[in-house]
């Protein structure tokens, strides 16, 4: 318990400080239609992906291998857009007042979506892990999303006029370092709970297996977010806000969540950490990729 309750400070943190760095509110509602279109995305693609990964890997992996790996990324699926994907955004010269305005619907809704997605999870599900997938509709994991995602959401947006732009303009350095102490504290507290048992014995089958499709669905996701806008001919920083927004997922808050409800099944937080290591390194990746081409031209 007391694990569970310094990472949902840690992850309560970092959004607060997302939220105080927010500016022009009045501009994130002014793509309506391109928020909807990377929320649709961002929850619904990644489980139509696993119901199709999840029946090739019941012919290539064992059946343990399954279980884990889809609870593992569903969970994922589950969860509010990265705070992350606004600095990425950021950095690329894209749209932020959309990146943000994903970021912050995303998670508004999380505590009404969540439930959405692990019911059409369990009713496409392949493989027996719906009883732990459905572990997760009870009260404490909405209360987990409500205290150390909206909360501190909703606090930060309020403490913004109250402190004035300039304070917390002078305060940002100091901010960017309380993110990376709290990112580099949450990724070892929870990476401590998996791996030594992961590496004690190491089943090779299981870690290519995830690291395969965690490569798999993060590569989908940019794809698939980049894609979307041009179809619905968005300009190019509003391309890249989507892109990086239905890309990434708050890993934190998926380690939260299954550290609550599989605290004796710590083999399933580390597909998670792959996966916050791979999309972390694709959104890099683009990142660099997207500013030389804009710099060549």
């Amino acid at each position: 318990m007391t694990s569970l309750s310094v990472t949902m400070i840690l992850l309560g943190i970092l959004l607060l400080n997302a939220s105080l760095s927010l500016e022009k509110i009045q501009d994130l509602i002014r793509s309506p239609q391109l928020l909807l279109a990377g929320l649709v995305a961002n929850v619904g693609l990644p489980v139509v992906v696993l119901y199709f990964a999840s029946l090739i890997m019941s012919f290539t992996s064992a059946p343990e291998h399954v279980q884990s790996i889809i609870v593992a990324l569903a969970l994922l699926s589950t969860v509010p857009v990265a705070g992350a994907a606004t600095a990425y955004t950021q950095n690329s010269d894209g749209d932020v007042p959309l990146a943000v305005g994903l970021v912050l619907i995303s998670i508004f809704l999380s505590p009404w979506l969540m439930p959405i997605s692990l019911d059409f999870i369990n009713w496409a599900a392949v493989g027996d892990y719906t009883a732990a997938l459905s572990q997760l509709k009870g009260g404490a994991p909405t209360l987990v999303l409500l205290l150390s995602v909206l909360l501190p959401s909703l606090l930060g947006l309020a403490l913004r006029p109250l402190l004035g732009a300039q304070r917390i303009e002078s305060a940002k350095p100091t901010l960017k370092l309380i993110n990376s102490i709290c990112l580099l504290l949450l990724n070892y507290t929870n990476a401590s709970l998996a791996l030594p048992q992961a590496f004690a014995s190491p089943e090779w089958g299981f870690l290519a297996s995830a690291f395969t499709f965690v490569v798999l669905l993060c590569s989908i996701d940019f794809m698939a977010g980049w894609w979307l806008a041009k179809l619905l001919r968005a300009k190019t920083g509003q391309c890249l806000a989507l892109m990086f927004g239905v890309g990434m997922n708050n890993n934190g808050t998926a380690l939260v969540l299954a550290s609550l409800a599989f605290a004796n099944q710590p083999k399933i937080l580390i597909p998670m950490i792959l996966y916050s290591l791979v999309q972390n390194l694709i959104a890099s990746a683009s990142a660099t990729l997207i500013s030389t081409r804009v710099s060549s031209l």
